[in-house]
């Protein structure tokens, strides 16, 4: 053997000494980066081999979802980035609980919940908060926003109010209420108070003016064109200015028996007065040539062959007059009012003494009536049928009424100073809810005289008090109606 060939025998001797190095030696890292070049089936068949490869492909699966999440994040856009024509456009999806939740999440997203897109086809259906005519806002102590509405509609669907009584008195009365945005015009016995409204929609119990003329009772005043008109048990019509309190006129003895029934047409130049001696007198409001004062001149005289109890005008040529209903006469008689001509007569069909005590206009061609045979109901004028009625379950006349002009209707009757709320909407001809005004005196029953209902306010005047609903759709129980998104 030569010498080379024995040195490589040795070298050959000397490697079967040294022990192999395995690829159980390899660190982790350096096993998870070699099998990164392999494809996904044989990684998978690796890892089944043994334990030390399963555990390196294991840390390769959750070393590439680590880079995976990076590099989604990095390329990721949050809903805070997207334009707010688009987050609208989300939002208006939502439910109105998921909206309070989302406006809790930050400023931009509250602004956003409550953008008035979002609740504008919500608050067109709302209840009472509605403020569509030019007279349901005028009465209203601001504008509202389309949340509010929605909210305060809320309260007057399920009659979450709390109540107040604002004034009391000695004696008993038959108090009548005319509303502005501003004030509230009571009239109790001889004389017309006037009380500031709160913001909170409640009155001050002290009061701006007073306004003194009749001799006996008021028996209807209205409010309007700058002036408050009244008429009284001593047959005389009066007038103040609604701003000053200054006294404008006064007509002693303009019919035989006690005024029932004051209305203001026009710009305040024609005045209507309607009394239980049957006829209803149409005035103009010129200057006196004698003095500097206003003199309110008879130019139309109506003869209703009945009892005057209310009237009421609609576009300001229509007068619609509610008689006691008495031998033969309609309930309802509709004149002309520029030439004073009979026009047309509603519910001939109705019973004897189904007198109509209070009228509205909802619109020039439809028209609320409620009276003595317990039922409140919707004629259209044009073809002098009932739309749509009312009843009175308890079999009580219906003294009262009043409307936000759309779908709210609010009626007082007779006793227990029960006010009844009714969705005009409904077909079924069901009340929403009930509510008692709590009397001056405990266990004492009293009609209910008046109404008045704005946005989220609704006034109730009995023989001896003033009680105030609050409908602003806050949790009464908390006081936290504001954060309470659950409406």
């Amino acid at each position: 053997m030569s010498a080379l060939d024995m040195s490589q025998l040795v070298v050959c001797l000397s490697n079967l000494k040294r022990r192999r190095v395995l690829l159980s030696d390899l660190p982790s890292p350096l096993l998870s980066h070699i099998l990164s070049y392999c494809d996904l089936s044989s990684r998978q068949a690796a890892g089944r081999t043994c334990t030390i490869l399963a555990r390196a492909v294991r840390d390769l699966e959750v070393e590439n979802i680590n880079s995976n999440r990076s590099d989604f994040n990095d390329n990721m856009m949050t809903l805070d980035c997207l334009p707010a024509d688009v987050l609208l456009t989300i939002l208006k999806y939502l439910k109105r609980q998921d909206l309070g939740i989302v406006a809790q999440v930050c400023t931009r997203f509250r602004d956003l919940s409550y953008s008035d897109c979002i609740w504008l086809s919500s608050s067109k259906s709302s209840l009472g908060s509605n403020q569509v005519d030019r007279l349901s806002m005028s009465r209203s102590m601001s504008s509202l926003c389309a949340r509010t509405r929605v909210r305060i509609g809320e309260a007057w669907r399920t009659g979450n109010c709390k109540e107040t009584m604002i004034t009391v008195q000695g004696n008993k009365f038959m108090p009548r209420l005319q509303l502005e945005s501003k004030r509230l015009w009571v009239s109790w016995g001889n004389k017309i108070w006037c009380h500031p409204r709160l913001p909170d929609g409640r009155i001050a119990k002290t009061t701006t003016r007073m306004l003194r003329g009749h001799s006996d009772d008021v028996s209807k005043f209205v409010v309007g064109q700058g002036m408050v008109v009244s008429g009284g048990r001593d047959r005389s019509l009066c007038a103040w200015s609604s701003n000053s309190g200054n006294f404008m006129f006064a007509r002693r003895y303009c019919h035989g028996s006690e005024i029932t029934a004051v209305e203001i047409a026009g710009r305040g130049e024609v005045l209507i007065t309607g009394s239980k001696d049957k006829t209803a007198l149409v005035w103009n409001v010129r200057e006196d040539p004698h003095k500097d004062a206003l003199l309110p001149v008879p130019v139309h005289q109506l003869s209703l062959e009945d009892r005057v109890w209310s009237m009421s005008v609609g576009d300001g040529r229509t007068l619609a007059v509610g008689t006691a209903a008495t031998r033969g006469v309609a309930p309802i008689r509709l004149y002309d009012l520029p030439t004073g001509l009979h026009c047309v007569d509603l519910g001939r069909g109705l019973k004897n003494g189904a007198g109509m005590l209070d009228l509205s206009w909802l619109s020039p061609t439809t028209l609320l009536a409620c009276g003595y045979d317990t039922n409140t109901r919707l004629w259209d004028t044009r073809c002098g049928e009932v739309v749509r009625i009312w009843g009175e379950p308890y079999d009580e006349s219906v003294y009262c009424l009043a409307t936000d002009k759309v779908n709210l209707l609010v009626t007082g009757t007779s006793r227990h100073g029960r006010v009844r709320v009714w969705d005009m909407r409904n077909t079924n001809g069901k009340w929403l809810y009930m509510k008692y005004a709590s009397p001056a005196r405990r266990g004492q029953s009293s009609p209910v005289y008046s109404l008045a209902v704005d946005a989220s306010n609704m006034y109730v005047a009995m023989d001896q008090s003033l009680n105030h609903f609050g409908f602003s759709g806050e949790d009464l129980k908390t006081g936290l109606g504001r954060r309470n998104y659950k409406y």
